[in-house]
């Protein structure tokens, strides 16, 4: 790393001291005759910093917004993703219900559609859209039969395990109510009858919710990153029909800044049936947290090696997203010597750019340039000479390797499961702003033949 000062007495030793950051960077700034070469101030000086980045995780994760993380489906992706596990299970529409001398047998034909709708008294409903018949008979006698379209209110709700580090998503039957009926059998038409049909709205609802019960849909992951502490989970589900979309806030245990959190208004692109979105400052909290488990080493040798006893460290001030419209994360991070004499840092900005990969499967995040921005007692000598590049070169890259895989583990979040099912997620675009990283994925359902239960 920094070369050893020189001898007091050597005539050179008054001259200008340099540090590089990176290779190709060109970074000049001069090491002053004053208090900020003291070791022991600027070795408590980064010890401050580190910790104020200590992130210790809350407990319990916290069960209402703002959320930073939001999975976001529109109709089709609802219906694309859902569709399986609805008809895995029993349609919630089939049954028997006496009608006087008669009795009236009903079942599902065909796949419900899932629509949103703007449901007084239930903001967490979707509804099942089918097509059922409808046969009337009298003992073992036949009577009529005939064709009925139905919209049923389905409640929908999370239930999270934290230790595990998982939620699913349930959908209440047992809570179910016919909105809308239509039906046509023994002459009888519902448009010309309505309060014959409202009454049969009304033991249907009684019949289904005496018939079925919850029944869970898909679960929904964490991250898999460090030490696998660190939990997201799915919290709330918000039908925005205006939108046309539904939405899945997720909370983790990261304590986030004050006044964070996404804004959940707006609809998703054009083809786009699913979007994770993710609030930009949860990346400078989960890098910090990465810095507590080892995952991004804290402190270097003389060689850029990691070493927790090392004369060298590293503080991450600031990420953000890119103000002028980039696709990339803006760092900030301080490198540190903090002992042997000559110390100091030096400050740097660098970006972290966001693109899909070659195969659409994920994100890559590649780290630009350091670029030396300001720096006090070493960090802030003066060019000398060319072999401090490759001298610091290595602490740089360990550093812009391991900020950079916590980064993509973080934002490549694709954890949903269904039950005998395998879904493949393919990339489709990536929009970074100041406030959010939105991932727009499309994806297949395929049946899991190695699954348990085949």
């Amino acid at each position: 790393m920094l070369p050893s000062p020189r001898s007091p007495r050597s005539p050179r030793s008054l001259a200008p001291l340099c540090w590089i950051l990176a290779a190709g960077t060109l970074a000049i700034g001069c090491r002053g005759e004053d208090v900020s070469q003291d070791c022991e101030i600027r070795g408590q000086e980064f010890f401050r910093r580190t910790e104020q980045e200590v992130t210790p995780l809350l407990s319990p994760v916290p069960d209402r917004g703002p959320y930073p993380v939001a999975l976001q489906l529109t109709e089709e992706g609802v219906n694309r993703l859902l569709g399986g596990a609805i008809t895995d299970q029993d349609v919630p529409f089939t049954g028997n219900l006496p009608l006087g001398p008669a009795q009236a047998s009903f079942q599902p034909e065909g796949e419900p559609i899932i629509e949103f709708a703007d449901l007084p008294g239930c903001r967490n409903c979707i509804l099942f859209s089918l097509a059922f018949g409808i046969d009337l008979a009298s003992g073992n006698n036949p009577i009529s039969s005939g064709p009925g379209k139905v919209k049923l209110s389905i409640p929908m709700r999370l239930e999270a395990d934290e230790a595990a580090g998982y939620s699913t998503l349930i959908a209440d039957y047992s809570q179910a109510k016919v909105e809308d009926l239509e039906l046509s059998v023994f002459g009888i038409n519902s448009e010309e009858h309505a309060t014959l049909t409202g009454a049969l709205e009304v033991l249907l609802t009684e019949q289904i919710q005496e018939d079925f019960g919850p029944v869970e849909l898909l679960q929904i992951g964490s991250w898999t990153i460090g030490q696998d502490e660190v939990r997201l989970l799915a919290r709330e589900l918000i039908v925005r029909p205006e939108d046309g979309k539904l939405v899945l806030g997720m909370q983790t245990n990261l304590p986030m800044p004050a006044g964070s959190g996404l804004d959940l208004a707006g609809r998703l692109p054009d083809g786009s049936p699913l979007a994770v979105t993710m609030d930009t400052e949860l990346f400078l909290t989960m890098s910090h947290r990465m810095f507590d488990e080892g995952a991004i080493a804290r402190r270097y040798d003389e060689d850029g090696t990691p070493n927790p006893t090392g004369i060298y460290g590293v503080t991450l001030n600031e990420m953000t997203g890119s103000t002028v419209g980039n696709q990339q994360l803006d760092s900030t991070f301080r490198v540190w010597r903090i002992a042997e004499g000559y110390c100091g840092f030096a400050e740097a900005s660098m970006p972290l750019e966001i693109d899909i990969n070659n195969t659409r499967t994920g994100i890559d995040i590649t780290p630009g340039p350091a670029t030396l921005v300001a720096g006090e007692g070493s960090g802030a000598a003066a060019l000398e000479r060319q072999e401090l590049v490759e001298d610091n070169q290595e602490l740089i890259e360990t550093f812009r390797t391991d900020l950079a895989a916590a980064v993509g583990s973080t934002v490549n979040f694709d954890s949903i499961d269904l039950e005998n099912s395998r879904i493949i997620f393919a990339v489709q675009d990536i929009d970074v702003t100041t406030e959010s990283i939105n991932n727009y994925l499309d994806f297949a359902v395929y049946a899991d033949p190695d699954a348990d239960g085949e």
